[in-house]
């Protein structure tokens, strides 16, 4: 009688780990890798990618950091996945994934880790989802966006994008940037766009490319985000992102590889909007009820002011975040006044 009552408790609890989606999913490490992937395999790459799907769709916060794990195993570089298993993976990911980033779902952490597992992929259905959560004309939601475009800078890094698709992302990515009205927003799609430098795997006249594309689409995302915060005509909080985008570009600017052409045409179009938007900042009165807005356009003239004596004859070692601290205003403009006298 004990013994069959444990072995009917047994198999009760085995049928509820079964039925509550507790059944083990095993591993595709050994068959993504492969050339050749027959409809067996294929059962297994699909009920791996469904089942490990579901499961993100918890709060549970160790049950996601699980599912994200698993999900994101057949990319490592250790597995080695074909172009065969990338494209299967990536088939039945899309499926698993799509419900967690539609807009009825109300768990916004399931599907940010959705878009993380779909910018690993690097192909262009995966990008083709991304960018739709990367712009604000088809996703409301801050957060997705915000991990859509970290997401793009991802995909661009797998290497398996072809040229001309990167670059038409690319520039998609350059025009959200001036509706894109979150400034955290702004940075990561300005962080993507540079990331196109640092794709794998390129020969010495693709590299060259990019890097021009790259440069070209950030140019542009700049510039139309600075009439944009220009033409508001009163303070905006797209500013914050601009301590931490024209850095970026300073610091790529002067990389020793790039090439002198294109720093030229950059620091050549950039230079009036960046003037511009100094000599604004502080038509402004320097913000002065708003402390982390009086601090962060403080970083922004710094960081254009940078920019601007890079592209200029002027030798004349000027801090206009002193200025700026010290609400100099006149002194500032008098800077920008040797700018224009010096190019």
């Amino acid at each position: 009688m004990l013994n069959t009552r444990f072995f009917l408790l047994t198999l009760t609890i085995a049928l509820a780990l079964s039925s509550s989606g507790f059944a083990q999913i095993r591993s595709i490490s050994k068959i993504v890798d492969k050339n050749k992937i027959d409809a067996s395999g294929e059962k297994k790459i699909c009920d791996y990618a469904l089942g490990w799907s579901e499961k993100l769709l918890t709060v549970d916060s160790k049950n996601l950091k699980e599912a994200n794990t698993k999900l994101a195993s057949p990319f490592r570089p250790s597995v080695r996945i074909s172009s065969v298993g990338r494209s299967l993976y990536g088939k039945y990911l899309k499926q698993g994934l799509k419900p967690l980033l539609e807009k009825s779902n109300t768990n916004e952490m399931a599907a940010v880790n959705a878009l993380q597992i779909l910018s690993l992929l690097g192909t262009e259905g995966g990008c083709q989802i991304l960018l739709n959560h990367a712009d604000t004309a088809t996703e409301n939601r801050p957060a997705l966006r915000l991990w859509a475009s970290v997401g793009l800078g991802t995909s661009f890094l797998t290497g398996e994008l072809p040229i001309d698709k990167v670059d038409r992302y690319a520039k998609l990515v350059s025009s959200f940037t001036k509706k894109e009205p979150e400034w955290f927003v702004l940075t990561r799609q300005f962080d993507s766009l540079a990331s196109m430098q640092s794709i794998p795997r390129l020969d010495r006249s693709k590299r060259k490319k990019v890097e021009k594309l790259s440069f070209e689409a950030q140019t542009k995302a700049l510039v139309d985000l600075l009439n944009s915060i220009d033409s508001t005509g009163d303070i905006d909080s797209r500013v914050q992102a601009l301590p931490f985008i024209l850095p970026s570009l300073m610091l790529q600017l002067i990389e020793p590889s790039v090439d002198n052409n294109t720093k030229s045409d950059m620091l050549d179009t950039i230079r009036e909007p960046l003037t511009r938007f100094i000599t604004s900042a502080v038509s402004l009165n320097f913000v002065e009820n708003d402390e982390a807005m009086f601090v962060a356009y403080g970083n922004a003239v710094q960081s254009a002011s940078a920019l601007i004596s890079k592209d200029t004859e002027s030798r004349e070692n000027v801090d206009l975040l002193e200025l700026w601290n010290n609400k100099q205003g006149s002194k500032i403009l008098e800077v920008v006044e040797t700018w224009k006298k010096s190019k």
